[in-house]
């Protein structure tokens, strides 16, 4: 058996799983995208109670998966619940958007120091200000820039180029800022 392994990193998406456990999806810098399987995590009084919302930046012990890419989470402890996002639907919004891009064009498993860090300083910018169009489309350069598409333009001709579909929420989250107007909707 191999030995369990540690990382930190952003919560980018929680499932449900059976009553009491969920399928947790987290950006490290270390490892890149895992996944989890929290066995247990909606248990009242269980040790994963309260360590796995989203878009909180933790520290997580887990035992690798001998096949496949489910690894199973031993431990979780929160360093920072991001609060300030939760100020407003917008910024939510924004930062689930992000969180999609980032999964979009990233492989589970590879290290991603790149987009790791540009996701952190946008949950950190996100945390203290409204999110304005301008920094969704600074974000969405970056991406571009990341994914080596830094001559692709704006974003649908970019995922049009890697074969992806543009994030769904995107439409939303530019609705929401007042922006219909911006192509690729």
């Amino acid at each position: 058996m191999t030995e369990p392994r540690s990382a930190r990193g952003f919560v980018i998406a929680r499932l449900p799983f059976g009553n009491t456990s969920l399928i947790v999806r987290c950006l490290t810098e270390q490892a890149g995208r895992l996944t989890f399987m929290a066995k247990g995590a909606n248990r009242p009084k269980g040790p994963l109670t309260g360590t796995l919302d989203l878009f909180y930046l933790g520290d997580f012990l887990y035992q690798p998966a001998r096949t496949g890419e489910m690894h199973t989470l031993r431990e979780a402890r929160v360093v920072e619940p991001n609060l300030g996002l939760r100020k407003s639907y917008a910024n939510l919004m924004a930062a689930q958007y992000f969180a999609e891009l980032i999964e979009a064009i990233t492989e589970s498993g590879t290290p991603l120091p790149g987009e790791y860090t540009l996701f952190a300083k946008a949950i950190g910018y996100l945390g203290e200000s409204d999110v304005t169009w301008r920094a969704v489309e600074r974000f969405e350069q970056r991406i571009i820039h990341l994914a080596g598409l830094g001559t692709a333009g704006d974003l649908p001709r970019a995922f049009h180029t890697l074969h992806h579909a543009v994030p769904k929420l995107r439409g939303e989250l530019l609705k929401q800022l007042g922006r219909a107007d911006v192509p690729g909707l």
